[in-house]
């Protein structure tokens, strides 16, 4: 069961990230004096206002984690957020193009997967 503390914690981390993964939760009850100075290390290399804008750091993030093969659900996390702070879709599928080449095209299609998941987009017949 989560304590008050362990609550607060994810609510005020979907609140700055825009998400929580099942990672935050499982720490938050786990060990969340960690998770708390994890979110400091977050917020000072992600999350925080420094010179580039959240719109810019969730193109990043979705092109290194689509390059690394993430889950497509924890991409379309960043492509949720990256709408949110402005990007448009073809902002988005942009970015992952610019990086076919070096990250391989098997996580490209990672990529354009949770794109079109997150965005709507769907095939025509």
């Amino acid at each position: 069961m989560a304590t008050d503390d362990a609550r607060e914690f994810l609510r005020r981390t979907q609140q700055t990230r825009g998400y929580t993964l099942e990672m935050h939760r499982i720490m938050a009850a786990a060990d969340l004096e960690w998770a708390k100075k994890y979110n400091e290390f977050i917020e000072a290399t992600y999350t925080g206002q420094r010179t580039l804008d959240r719109k810019t750091k969730e193109l990043l993030q979705i092109v290194v984690e689509a390059a690394l093969r993430a889950d497509v659900e924890q991409i379309q996390a960043h492509v949720r957020v990256a709408l949110d702070e402005g990007a448009t879709p073809t902002e988005i599928l942009e970015a992952l193009q610019a990086v076919i080449a070096p990250m391989g095209a098997l996580a490209f299609r990672r990529g354009v997967q949770a794109w079109a998941a997150e965005t709507g987009f769907q095939v025509p017949d």
